[in-house]
């Protein structure tokens, strides 16, 4: 069965910031054997539910969200599951509303990135950076 990710960002009105969701799925893609899109909450596009759309168009049955986000705030624990269906509750008002997933298609909800320990070498290449 096909599985296919989708990485949601909370997503920028900063031009700098374009690209980024995307080029960390193109690295997780080109590492794995999942379809890979991006899901933006707000600030870009295509959004999370446009995203979704995507790959059950294309065919994928398995479906992984992946918040792409450090810390387990309201996005997080409340907006997604309730756009997702997998929670109760008033879909936040982002200009897109919950999603229908058809009966053959599973959507699994991932947990957010938090505090790993494989970010310790993220953090200390940046301070290295601007050290050197």
């Amino acid at each position: 069965m096909k599985t296919g990710l989708v990485l949601v960002g909370h997503g920028s009105r900063a031009p700098e910031s374009l690209g980024v969701y995307e080029e960390i799925a193109d690295f997780v893609e080109g590492s794995s054997d999942y379809v890979v899109k991006v899901g933006y909450m707000k600030h870009g596009r295509p959004n999370i539910i446009e995203a979704l759309r995507q790959l059950i168009e294309e065919g994928v049955k398995r479906i992984v969200v992946v918040p792409l986000f450090i810390l387990p705030g309201l996005h997080v624990q409340e907006d997604i599951p309730v756009l997702l269906g997998l929670k109760d509750g008033e879909a936040p008002d982002f200009g897109y509303g919950r999603i229908r997933v058809p009966d053959d298609v599973d959507i699994l909800y991932a947990s957010h990135i938090g505090a790993d320990e494989r970010l310790a070498e993220v953090v200390l290449d940046r301070a290295r950076e601007v050290l050197e």
